[in-house]
């Protein structure tokens, strides 16, 4: 049973619920809440997500509820990762719209009020950003985040890019959830979906959230290639549902890309050609011979194989690809 730390709004329902999953923050999450409690439209309530913290998050968040009765405190006794506690977030969120605000990001003071107008002027809009000022860990601003302005470009280019900020999505509370198993990869995938459903997805163009861009564990080789595979995995199910009007999300099995490391653990044929490109591209030629390792224990040899296994025992021949592929 999740603990919550709810404070009763008597006199009226949030228009705005913010989520806010929270996993050892207590670096930057008071600022983050603060960010919250000084905004200009005052209708809303903070819902955060404490995933399992084992620093001080949950006091810092406590006594955040004993000052401000919009902040409801939803502990998960163990750690379930940001997509799961987003849906709790979701599950739980009173609000006519939906508010994605990171633990270690920033509100501007009128985000809420500017994207809540825009939705009550924009019935057919479902979802709304905003373009966004990007800080270091130290609150250091380094640049401006330009956000795509309008749904037809929006929509003809998500395919290639996420247009969204995260940080900055405010939407309809209709009950969507993040799918579960895109594991480093949920909000792309679900403004994929979204896309696909006909659901209306626009920017606008002030910058109203402060991103933070600090080192996270992404940063590790293998766990970056892990994210690539989902996001290709992503831009494949958008492309099945534009087509069939459904995907095979239920029948992926996730732990395909997790385990990539494990030679015994099975890989789509597709997949594992799709890991040896960029494995091939980030120059990372220990990990192209382990995955040839792995295509030849599983498939028969292929064009696909035969072309990474010559040229990953040749250097120069390695080299003079890369450089090819690159101008391409």
């Amino acid at each position: 049973m999740a603990y919550f730390c709810i404070h009763l709004f008597p006199h009226m329902t949030p228009i705005v619920s913010v989520i806010m999953a929270a996993y050892n923050a207590e670096k930057y999450i008071a600022e983050s809440i603060g960010s919250i409690i000084n905004q200009t439209l005052e209708n809303h309530e903070l819902l955060v997500i404490n995933d399992g913290s084992t620093d001080g998050t949950q006091q810092i968040v406590e006594d955040f509820c004993k000052k401000d009765f919009r902040i409801r405190l939803i502990n998960n006794p163990e750690n379930r990762f940001v997509i799961e506690s987003r849906n709790i977030g979701i599950r739980n969120a009173r609000g006519k719209y939906i508010a994605i605000l990171d633990s270690d990001d920033l509100s501007l003071p009128d985000r809420l009020e500017k994207q809540v107008n825009y939705l009550e002027n924009n019935p057919e809009t479902f979802l709304v950003g905003s373009s966004a000022m990007i800080i270091d860990g130290e609150d250091r601003y380094l640049k401006d985040y330009v956000a795509t302005i309008g749904y037809e470009k929006i929509k003809n280019g998500i395919a290639k890019d996420n247009l969204v900020y995260h940080s900055t999505a405010m939407f309809r509370n209709e009950q969507v959830f993040y799918r579960e198993k895109m594991f480093f990869c949920e909000d792309y995938d679900l403004m994929l979906q979204l896309i696909a459903d006909n659901k209306i997805i626009d920017n606008l163009p002030e910058k109203l959230v402060k991103y933070r861009s600090t080192e996270k564990s992404l940063s590790k080789r293998n766990d970056r290639l892990i994210q690539w595979l989902f996001l290709n995995k992503a831009r494949e199910f958008y492309k099945e549902k534009i087509l069939l009007g459904k995907d095979s999300y239920d029948s992926f099995d996730p732990d395909r890309f997790m385990k990539i490391n494990d030679m015994d653990y099975p890989i789509d044929e597709k997949d594992l050609g799709f890991a040896l490109k960029i494995c091939f591209y980030r120059s990372d030629m220990k990990m192209v011979r382990f995955l040839l390792k792995k295509y030849k224990k599983n498939y028969p040899v292929s064009k696909t194989y035969l072309f990474y296994s010559v040229i990953s025992t040749h250097k120069f021949l390695f080299t003079l690809f890369q450089k090819f592929y690159s101008k391409l």
